[in-house]
């Protein structure tokens, strides 16, 4: 598979543990963010086939959540939802530190950013949900 749109990654620490972060375009002025949250025993990069068929519009980000892809695990054998919310959270305070967001979260990712979403209100514009259950 030929990517359409190329991804840039970059490593943040967040709660001591570093995180792969893909991004596809550069953030600009006025232009929003989608952020895409992976599901169980996946990675950023899945999301290469459905950010080929959307328009440019969008910053799009992806980390690897603790424990999958290039991102660490920090010595332990699992996580909970809060460790992940927590994650999102900091990640969010790196990158977007104001404002609204956008969340996309598949699967695992998908209850993720319903719980994120359920937990700061405040900061979420937009919320899609592929696939979470719970």
């Amino acid at each position: 598979y030929q990517a359409k749109r190329p991804s840039h990654s970059e490593f943040v620490t967040v709660r001591h543990t570093p995180l792969h972060v893909r991004h596809w375009g550069q953030p600009q002025a006025g232009q929003p963010t989608l952020w895409l949250l992976h599901g169980w025993m996946d990675v950023g990069a899945s999301f290469q086939f459905m950010v080929d068929h959307l328009s440019q519009t969008h910053h799009l980000i992806a980390p690897d959540l603790r424990g999958f892809g290039l991102s660490q695990a920090q010595g332990v054998d699992h996580f909970v939802f809060p460790d992940y919310m927590a994650d999102l959270d900091a990640l969010l305070r790196h990158y977007q530190p104001e404002g609204q967001i956008d969340l996309l979260g598949h699967s695992m990712g998908g209850n993720v950013v319903m719980m994120f979403a359920g937990a700061r209100p405040e900061r979420v514009h937009r919320l899609i949900n592929l696939e979470g259950f719970g």
